[in-house]
């Protein structure tokens, strides 16, 4: 099992004086923390308009300043939106951030997790996917070609170029794709991509999709492969705190859970949710469960190290390799990020551990 943490700057009201300043300082703190606790990835989402839930626009550029301040951590984009950039900017932002990390970026792609978002691009949801498929093909051949001999599809008609800078991994960082549902996990398997899903399912709803993505991508011609090679992962991000009182923990971790997931005053729910079956189906999810039932299905991750552990373990079992905590959301403070941090990094990713990792720490 591996250890991730993602941030998508979740700004709920109040705010202070220059709120997004504050957000972003929070925000390359927590990656500092991360890298020397021992964390394997740090994940940013590319957000659009979503006031309070997510202030990540350009996610290249916070990587890019967290770059400069990290030594080991991975840096992951959870994702590119594929629908809305120009394949050039994409090979180049991700090739940019490879070599200022000295290779070190993963490379999520999506389309986008609600016509709200991509619409204002002037992208329609009839076309996303075909468009999506389009600009994924032309990057991966920027990746590969030297120079890039351009490409000619419905959406995207790109010239020779040399596309610069060249990726430090060769022959391209490892690939990931955003399955917000459960149906999205085989496809993912078929075309050979790391899965990065949501603990809005339970465990036992997942469980059956890490099933469906093993087969596939084991079973997949490579030919339909998207990139050189498969990168056969499947990550998770579950809302969690860790905290020296396990009440405490949980209570934290719940509350940001059903924040999250709907219990707020944001307006913009209905357009947030309108691809999940509409915002009182997400609320509903949480508001029938307990807060020991949301440990219990994993839906939530909170308490100490002890029930934080055995619930990573359960996911673990269901064929999970990396758990994402998203730490800063709701009304979590960036105090208790920070010790949530230390306090998983000091006492659950060493239980993980393999005994190579383990003897040489």
């Amino acid at each position: 099992m591996k250890f991730g943490l993602m941030t998508q700057i979740q700004m709920p009201r109040p705010w202070g004086p220059d709120p997004e300043v504050t957000a972003y300082a929070n925000a390359v703190a927590q990656a500092e923390a991360a890298d020397a606790a021992g964390f394997h990835y740090f994940w940013i989402t590319e957000q659009h308009f979503f006031l309070e839930i997510g202030h990540s626009a350009c996610p290249d550029m916070l990587l890019s300043a967290i770059s400069q301040r990290t030594r080991q951590i991975r840096l992951g984009f959870s994702v590119v939106l594929m629908t809305v950039n120009n394949p050039f900017a994409i090979a180049e932002r991700v090739a940019t951030l490879d070599a200022l990390s000295n290779g070190r970026v993963d490379f999520g792609m999506g389309r986008g997790s609600t016509p709200y978002m991509v619409e204002a691009f002037g992208v329609d949801r009839a076309s996303e996917r075909e468009r999506a498929d389009e600009a994924t093909q032309a990057v991966m051949r920027m990746f590969a070609e030297d120079p890039f001999t351009g490409f000619k599809g419905k959406y995207f008609d790109l010239p020779q170029r040399h596309v610069l800078p060249r990726v430090v991994q060769k022959p391209h960082p490892p690939l990931w794709v955003a399955a917000s549902n459960l149906s999205s996990y085989e496809r993912a398997g078929r075309q050979g991509m790391g899965v990065i899903g949501v603990t809005r399912n339970s465990i036992g709803e997942t469980r059956d999709a890490i099933r469906s993505y093993r087969s596939a991508i084991r079973g997949a011609d490579p030919k339909g492969f998207v990139g050189a090679y498969p990168n056969e992962q499947v990550a998770g991000f579950a809302l969690a705190c860790c905290h020296e009182d396990d009440r405490t923990g949980r209570d934290i971790a719940c509350a940001a859970a059903r924040w999250y997931n709907g219990e707020n005053d944001s307006p913009l729910n209905p357009v947030r949710f309108a691809t999940a079956g509409g915002v009182d189906a997400v609320v509903d999810k949480f508001r029938t469960r307990s807060n020991e039932q949301l440990i219990e299905d994993g839906m939530a991750i909170g308490g100490n190290a002890d029930t934080v552990s055995r619930v990573v373990e359960k996911w673990a079992e269901a064929g999970m390799d990396q758990m994402i905590f998203l730490l800063q959301a709701g009304r979590i403070t960036q105090d208790q990020v920070m010790r949530s941090i230390e306090l998983i990094g000091e006492k659950v990713i060493p239980r993980f551990a393999s005994k190579g990792e383990a003897a040489a720490a």
